[in-house]
């Protein structure tokens, strides 16, 4: 055969080559390395070519996925040295260059003339190579490895060559491509599929004309309906509850005609046992461009429970309201650091306050009307500690006594994070009830003075008559200022047991007809040299219609000089030296409790106060807000027993830093006469 008969052969040939590898496109396989060990194996029909490898780059260097070599050459020692070779040069091979350029390399081998590398030398040995050229394997930008051809041709890959292998690479690179995109598609479609089948929602799809196409598992459990019985039925049949359907298609069809893209709306749906549920559906066109239509996916969600919770949950939260609303006594929700989240409108009456001037202040603020620089509000301690507590106590923001309840609110996962206060008022049986008690605790500490005042008054008299004995028998002259000094101090105890057996037993001194401002001014002028001394001013205001008490006298004039006693120390604390506001005010009227006539006296003095934490104690035997030595803490004790003797009633009101005022209501002279 002539040369120009073989040069005609070969081309046949390699057409032929060229389709079957285009043919492999088709083909299943097993994955992507057989494919192209596929490929290689129809090129090495070509005569001319000895060996063929196939390399992927990865991690910056180029790996073998596939060498195949003619029949009669030593496979694994070929790929071997293909192995060697990459490694040698994975930056100088030809295949590393095209793969960095994006076009072919080739170059010619001379067995005689040795390389730089030593693999390349000994595959060029073994195989008989003479030439080598390197062709990427891309296409639509994607690149998917190179190609690398050995020939036996000592002129090199050229001419019509190297067109047939540029066709073979396009071939092959496009197969890549198919094979990607194909698989893509598939995981996509599957992905997808598991999607629809998984998805706790309905996912329906629709024709342009309304008709159901697919029809997956939760819209099967929700509706009751499988998809063989749903496919080609109108939607509106299946979804929506008859009163409802004309509404809807009117909306799909607007939809498809005004090409709006989407659609949400919510409605009812009749399942197949005639249940009702609820669902949300956001709906999407969906279009057919083989067909040139559109039609519609729906997304639905079945809110049936969601709703059912969220009105009980209205239900539950309206009902909530309207009993804090109508609860009559005020009623706060605090937070844990004190800060009022919400009150009802009897906090608001009570407080004489906006309600937007309650929310987001302090608990403090609006109950004790503020506190002294420093001081820790017991009722804020309280709330840190996240415990229920029932006490009696003075709010002066609501101005008044109340019985306050402190109670901690659940919240997630049994924490407490609020707390609900409510303010009783006390009413007039209840402060009965409690001076009750106050009484009975007196009266406990009256028999414990009782005995005491008679085991010192024994031993104290017999002190007092052996230091008079020593003076009147004249034995110790020079030293009788001190026996004086005896019975002077001794007969001051004496008088302190007096004052507490006089606290622990009822009197003998019967109550008489007192004007008040005669009895005051007998007072007064106990203390007003004092008073005067101290640079304390005193003012009296009588109502002109004062009626006259009917009371002991002496009870209420020891009161009176102890609240005066007690008036004059604070305002020596707060005034030290002379000033304006260093006065007290004496005030008397009548008043009206429980339809019978008083007489009130408010004593008020303008000096240190009284902190709010300590108003429930001040009546306590032994309690007292002065320092230490300064007072005995019996005074405010026996007043409250005296007032109670002549059947009045003593309370005290203060704001600290500011002023304190003692109310006594004592029984008017008329009372007498029933």
């Amino acid at each position: 055969m002539d040369k120009e008969a073989k040069r005609i052969a070969l081309y046949v040939q390699r057409y032929k080559l060229l389709r079957e590898i285009g043919e492999l496109q088709v083909e299943p396989m097993a994955n992507e390395t057989a494919f192209l060990t596929r490929c290689c194996s129809l090129l090495l029909q070509d005569p001319e070519y000895c060996l063929i490898w196939v390399g992927r780059e990865e991690n910056g260097a180029i790996k073998p996925l596939t060498t195949v070599v003619q029949e009669g050459l030593p496979t694994k020692q070929c790929q071997k040295l293909v192995r060697q070779l990459v490694q040698e040069g994975s930056h100088t091979i030809m295949a590393a260059k095209a793969l960095a350029s994006g076009y072919p390399k080739s170059t010619k081998l001379d067995p005689k003339q040795k390389t730089d590398l030593p693999s390349l030398d000994a595959l060029s040995h073994i195989t008989g190579s003479r030439s080598c050229g390197s062709w990427p394997l891309e296409h639509d930008n994607n690149r998917y490895g190179v190609l690398t051809i050995h020939s036996i041709r000592e002129q090199g890959l050229t001419g019509i060559e190297l067109d047939f292998i540029a066709n073979v690479v396009a071939t092959i690179s496009r197969a890549l491509y198919l094979r990607h995109t194909s698989r893509h598609l598939r995981m996509e479609q599957d992905f997808n599929c598991e999607i629809v089948q998984t998805v706790q929602a309905l996912l329906v799809s629709l024709s342009h004309c309304g008709e159901i196409l697919s029809f997956n598992p939760t819209a099967e459990a929700v509706t009751g309906y499988t998809e063989a019985e749903v496919k080609g039925r109108y939607w509106v049949d299946v979804l929506i509850s008859p009163e409802n359907r004309v509404e809807s298609q009117n909306q799909f069809s607007r939809v498809l005609k005004d090409n709006q893209g989407e659609m949400n709306f919510q409605a009812e749906l009749e399942t197949r046992n005639g249940s009702r549920r609820i669902v949300e559906w956001h709906g999407s066109v969906r279009p057919d461009i083989e067909q040139g239509r559109v039609g519609l996916v729906l997304f639905g969600i079945d809110i049936t429970g969601r709703m059912a919770t969220d009105q009980a949950l209205d239900h539950a939260l309206a009902k909530w309201e309207n009993i804090f609303a109508s609860v009559q006594d005020p009623a706060l929700i605090v937070s844990e650091q004190g800060t009022i989240l919400d009150v009802n409108p009897a906090t608001v009456t009570a407080a004489r306050r906006s309600r937007e001037e309650i929310i987001g202040r302090g608990v403090c603020d609006i109950l004790h009307g503020g506190r002294r620089p420093g001081a820790i509000c017991p009722l804020e301690l309280l709330l840190t500690k996240k415990k229920s507590r029932i006490f009696e106590t003075e709010l002066r923001g609501l101005g008044g006594n109340y019985l306050l309840t402190v109670s901690p609110l659940k919240q997630n996962e049994g924490n407490y994070g609020a707390a609900l206060l409510l303010a009783r008022d006390l009413t007039e049986e209840q402060q009965m009830k409690a001076e009750a008690v106050r009484a009975a605790q007196l009266a406990s500490i009256g028999e414990l003075a009782a005995g005491v005042a008679h085991e010192i008054n024994n031993p104290i008299n017999g002190i007092i008559n052996y230091a008079q004995i020593l003076i009147d028998a004249n034995e110790i002259t020079e030293s009788n200022h001190f026996l004086h000094n005896i019975i002077k101090e001794g007969r001051r105890i004496a008088g302190i047991t007096k004052n507490l057996l006089d606290f622990s037993r009822k009197r003998e001194e019967s109550p008489e007809i007192v004007q008040l401002p005669e009895l005051m001014r007998r007072c007064i002028e106990l203390i007003e040299h004092q008073y005067q001394i101290n640079g304390i001013a005193l003012s009296e205001e009588y109502d002109r219609e004062l009626p006259p008490m009917y009371c002991n006298p002496q009870h209420l004039q020891q009161v009176f000089l102890n609240v005066f006693s007690n008036a004059r120390y604070a305002l020596n604390e707060r005034y030290p030296t002379m000033h304006v506001d260093k006065r007290i005010t004496i005030q008397g009227s009548p008043h009206e409790r429980d339809g019978r006539h008083y007489v009130r006296v408010a004593i008020t003095d303008y000096g240190t106060g009284i902190e709010h934490d300590l108003m429930d104690r001040l009546m306590d035997p032994f309690f007292s807000t002065k320092s230490k030595g300064e007072g005995t803490g019996l005074g405010l004790s026996i007043s409250h027993s005296l007032i109670r003797e002549n059947e009045g009633h003593l309370r005290i009101k203060s704001e600290w830093g500011k002023w304190t005022t003692v109310i006594i209501d004592l029984p008017a002279a008329e009372r007498s006469a029933t």
